[in-house]
């Protein structure tokens, strides 16, 4: 394959001749059959400029659209409408005020804790007692995914979330960002489910606001689990499969006591025990 001989076997022939001259095949080494001749390169095509070359190596073919070697048309500019549901406008990281700045910010609480720990009900009750708006970043997702069950980027949040992994940070944030935009008015907003951990805290701080309280229910990881397969039994959630609870407690262990320690020492959270819910 080296030489590409003309005559493969009076090749092949040599070749075994010059085995036998060697004393043997203990003798052939790597390259004793490689040719020692050495030949320079010709010119390509007698120092003609580029472009000339590949014209003559591409001839122009009328079916080929840019048979010219001349410059590209420009690229459009991009557009939200021409965007994929691979890409949409969700997956674009904007800066952009989600409050407005003429008007007094309002209170943010964000309601923190492992899965089952009663984060909805006692956001709830909390929205309730002080007239606040509530938001939860679980059903926000769920609802989204349900609307668009046809959008291939969600349904593969969808698969993510029933595994029991957290779903995009960006997309979660993006989400809250336009909630948070559709009640503008509100004297405060209480919002249940996120950050799950700190890097998700730390996008929140950067993209949206510092929260004005945390509240971090602290429950037992066998009285999670017991609530969490209850809640399966009677609401029937995707995520509440026992592959995916076991994922959630693991994930909540190991992301729980840095984020806590982050709320801490900004003087930020409330650890509120919920052992008996």
């Amino acid at each position: 394959m080296c030489a590409k001989p003309e005559d493969p076997v009076e090749y092949l022939e040599s070749c075994l001749q010059k085995v036998k001259e060697l004393g043997g095949c203990d003798k052939v080494k790597w390259d004793t059959f490689v040719s020692q001749e050495k030949k320079t390169l010709p010119p390509l095509n007698g120092g003609q400029s580029r472009r000339s070359f590949l014209r003559n190596v591409m001839p122009e073919n009328p079916n080929f659209p840019y048979r010219r070697y001349d410059r590209l048309p420009p690229i459009h500019q991009f557009s939200i409408e021409s965007d994929t549901d691979l890409s949409e406008t969700a997956e674009l990281i904007e800066e952009y005020e989600v409050f407005d700045p003429t008007r007094p910010r309002p209170k943010i609480v964000l309601v923190i804790g492992g899965p089952g720990s009663g984060k909805g009900t006692q956001s709830l009750k909390i929205a309730e007692r002080y007239g606040f708006q509530y938001i939860s970043v679980g059903e926000l997702l769920r609802k989204k995914i349900h609307s668009a069950s046809s959008n291939r980027k969600w349904s593969l949040i969808a698969k993510i979330i029933t595994t029991g992994e957290l779903a995009p940070q960006e997309t979660t944030i993006t989400e809250i960002k336009q909630k948070l935009m559709q009640i503008p008015d509100e004297e405060g907003i209480v919002i249940d489910g996120f950050p799950r951990d700190v890097a998700q805290a730390l996008s929140f701080e950067d993209q949206i606001c510092t929260p004005d309280l945390v509240v971090f229910l602290a429950c037992a990881n066998q009285r999670l689990k017991e609530r969490l397969l209850k809640r399966a039994e009677q609401q029937g959630r995707p995520d509440d499969n026992l592959k995916a609870t076991q994922r959630r407690l693991m994930n909540f262990k190991q992301n729980a006591a840095p984020l806590v320690k982050y709320f801490q020492e900004k003087g930020l959270i409330m650890t509120v025990k919920c052992h008996c819910l």
